[in-house]
Formats: structure tokens, sequence, C-alpha cells
């Protein structure tokens, strides 16, 4: 068998940016769109699908870890611990993507419908998005590696979640919700089974013994690391949300020019990608709690000023959305590299690596997070008198202001809040590097074959 070479090629690099795109293409439609779709085209209450948001939430917070434990016990084969089930993942997760959409428009009763299509997306995106997270700790241990490989998982994030909110709605306009939700599993289904054929995983495992479920238990609910990471991108990831579900809203009846809505998406993918740079390398200096917070406060204070802008100030909205981006490339990105460090404290500290429950926890506060933000544009706009297709009050189009700007702002600084408590220094960190570099020499090396 040919030897995996020990750094990263870029062939796997362009593989796994792709593998990452068909990944958040379905979490942007969701988190952009899946709000006003049940409300504008299905005719839904936004209270009504508030409500669902959160209560799949509060099922998946159960479900995700039992689903990242069983990942990390699945069978090795001969495409490694993860190669394998994403590829599966991804098929299962596409199908579902699609019946999440076509549910409640053909279902007699449509509420009743997309409850159960939600429900079931969250243990089905679980198959695809674990996998897919695990990857950057078993594709590398070299620190270089990790940043580029989160950088480039960050920007890909970026990049399609921007692609999709530039073109789903002319799309979906010109073509249906059926075809234009269909195409996306499709070419998502495509670039997650390159990923899968084309990345190599080297990390193995120091020790060949597998955790259990008190493992389990210890890692995930009494390390002050994950508990703290866990809410901070929770509140990270929420804040996005809420910017996602309001965007569109935003657009379409504050500013009234559903046509900026590409426009926004656009401006930001160049300020998103220089924060994935920018950011990381400042913490190579300053360490990742300090950018990491930096990142967030500036992400909060750009999105902030929207309150503060007029609907007519479209160059200044503009430029607020892409300083908004440069924040957020650079907070999302350094997720990713704590979190592979994360994977070698628990492994450091307890003996067991479990890339697949860290993963699964990423998933959750994914899901929960953008659940949690679309949840709460929903109140919201439910609170203030917001009245699906019509010409809004103005009490409507302030609370469509607010769940833009404000609420997005408020979660961002929570998060940095959370973050301030994290334990992990650059020297432990180090520390743990150097001390697991030495277990795996001692016992099979560091590449796997």
């Amino acid at each position: 068998m040919a030897t995996i070479p020990p750094r990263v090629a870029l062939t796997e690099k362009a593989a796994f940016f792709g593998g990452n795109v068909g990944n958040i293409v379905f979490s942007t439609t969701i988190n952009a769109f899946l709000l006003i779709y049940l409300t504008d085209v299905i005719g839904l209450a936004a209270a009504a699908v508030g409500t669902l948001f959160l209560v799949a939430r509060i099922v998946d917070g159960v479900s995700d870890p039992v689903m990242g434990y069983v990942i990390d016990h699945l069978p090795v084969t001969r495409w490694g611990r993860f190669r394998t089930y994403l590829l599966v993942g991804g098929v299962v997760a596409a199908f579902s993507f699609v019946a999440l959409f076509l549910a409640p428009a053909w279902a007699p009763w449509p509420l009743a419908a997309v409850w159960v299509a939600y429900l079931l997306w969250g243990f089905a995106f679980d198959l695809m998005d674990i996998p897919l997270n695990s990857l950057i700790p078993a594709m590398a241990t070299d620190p270089a590696d990790r940043r580029q490989l989160s950088g480039i998982k960050a920007f890909a994030y970026l990049f399609g979640g921007a692609l999709v909110t530039a073109a789903a709605l002319p799309l979906a306009d010109a073509v249906g919700w059926p075809a234009f939700v269909t195409g996306l599993a499709v070419v998502s289904v495509a670039l997650t089974a390159t990923a899968a054929a084309r990345v190599r995983e080297r990390v193995r495992p120091a020790g060949e013994e597998r955790y259990g479920p008190r493992d389990l238990v210890r890692a995930l609910v009494t390390t002050r690391a994950v508990v703290v990471l866990f809410c901070a991108v929770v509140a990270l990831t929420a804040a996005s949300g809420a910017r996602s579900a309001g965007l569109a809203y935003y657009f379409t009846y504050v500013v009234g020019d559903r046509a900026l809505i590409a426009v926004a998406a656009l401006v930001t993918v160049i300020p998103t990608a220089a924060g994935t740079i920018v950011f990381p390398w400042v913490a190579r200096f300053a360490g990742y709690k300090a950018t990491f917070i930096g990142a967030l406060t500036l992400e909060a204070i750009s999105i902030g000023t929207l309150l503060a802008l007029p609907a007519d100030a479209v160059p200044l909205i503009l430029a607020a959305l892409a300083l908004t981006g440069f924040g957020g490339g650079g907070a999302l990105t350094l997720v990713y590299v704590i979190v592979a460090e994360l994977v070698d404290f628990l492994e450091w500290r307890g003996g067991h690596r479990m890339e697949g429950a860290l993963a699964s926890l990423g998933s959750f506060a994914a899901k929960a997070g953008g659940g949690l933000g679309a949840a709460l544009t929903g109140y919201t706009l439910s609170a203030t008198g917001y009245a699906a297709g019509q010409a809004q009050s103005a009490a409507g189009l302030r609370g469509i202001v607010l769940a833009q700007s404000a609420l997005p702002a408020a979660l961002a600084l929570l998060s940095a809040a959370l973050f301030a408590l994290y334990p992990v220094s650059r020297a432990l960190s180090a520390r743990v590097a150097a001390d697991l570099a030495r277990r795996r020499e001692e016992t099979h090396g560091l590449l796997a074959r």
C-alpha cells in the first residue's frame, strides 16, 4: 500500500473545499430561506415556525452526541474512520433536504409535514456533517496544515453560503422551489463524493482502545473547555442564523429592493475571505482567545450599525455587511482550529480520541444556533406585527430592522463574553501536541498507512 504523504496535498485541499461547499449549501438554504419560504410561500405563521425550530434543536441536543459516539465506533474501512460515512451521509442528507421543502408544499397538513421533515433532517444531516467536521484533526497534526484546512473550511462555508444567498430566490422564482432544491442536492452529492474519495486520513489514535459512554459524558459534560466552547459556538451560529433569516425580509420590506440580496451576498465574499486569512495570522501572535473575541466584537459592532442607517443608505448598508463578514469569517475559521486542538486535548487528558463526539457538538451547535437565530427572528417578526407578503406597518419594519441588526449583534457579543472563560492556553496546547506526538511514535508512528 502506498505511503500517505505527511503533509496535506493541494488536491486534497481542493477536494476538502468542495466537500464543505456541498455541506454548507444545505445549511444556508435552510437558515436563510426556510423561514421566509414557510411564511410567504406555504403560508405558515412565523411564530409557529419559530417554535418548530426551537423544539427541533432540543431534540438534536439529545441525538447529536449519540450520533457522534456511533460514528466514532463504526468499523474502520479501507478509506479510514470517516470518509466512507461522509459519502453515505451526503446521499442521505440530500434526500432529506429535498423532502424538507417538498413535504409542506405537497402534504394536506403542511405544518405537520414540516415538523416531521425538519426533525428527520436533524438526524440525516448528522450523518454528513459529523464525518466532515471530524476530518481536520484526522487529516493533519501540523499546526500550519490545520490552520490552512480551517481557513479552507471557513471560506468554503462563506463562499458557498454567499453563492446560495445570492442565487436562491432568483433561481427558485425562475424554476420553482422543487427544481431548485433538487438541483442543489445533486450538486452537493457530487461535491461530497469527490471529497470522500480524494482526502486522506493521516492521524491514528495514540491508543487503540475506544472510549465508552461514561468517557463521552465525562468529556462533553464535565470538561470546562468543551462546555465553554460549545456555548460560545451556539451563540456565534445563532448570530449568523439571525442574520441569514432576517436578510431576505430586510431587503424585501425595509430597503424595498429584493435584488439587493444577491448584491449583499456577493459584496461580503472578499471581506469574508480576507477574514479567514487575517485573523488566523493575527492569532499566531495574539493567541486564539483574544483574536476570536476581537473578531466577534467587530462583527457585532458592524451589524449593529444597521440600527442607525436609513433604508436608502445602500452603500453604507453594504459596507456594514462587508465588515460583518470580515469579522465573522475570522471567528468561524478560528472555531475549527480550536476544535482540532480540543480533540488533541481530550486525547491527551483522557486517552481517547473523540473526533466524532466533538464534531457532533459542532454539528449540534451549528443547527442549534441556526435554529435559535431563526426562531428568535420569527418571534421578533411576530411580536412586532409582521404581515407576510404585504406592506409593513412602522412597527413591523422596526421589528425587521431589530431582527437583522440588534439581535445578531447581541448574540455575537454573548459569544465573545462566553469564550473569555475558555481555559486552554497557548502553552498548554503546545505541551499537548508534543506529548501526543511522542505517544504516537512510541505506539504506531504518526502516519496512517
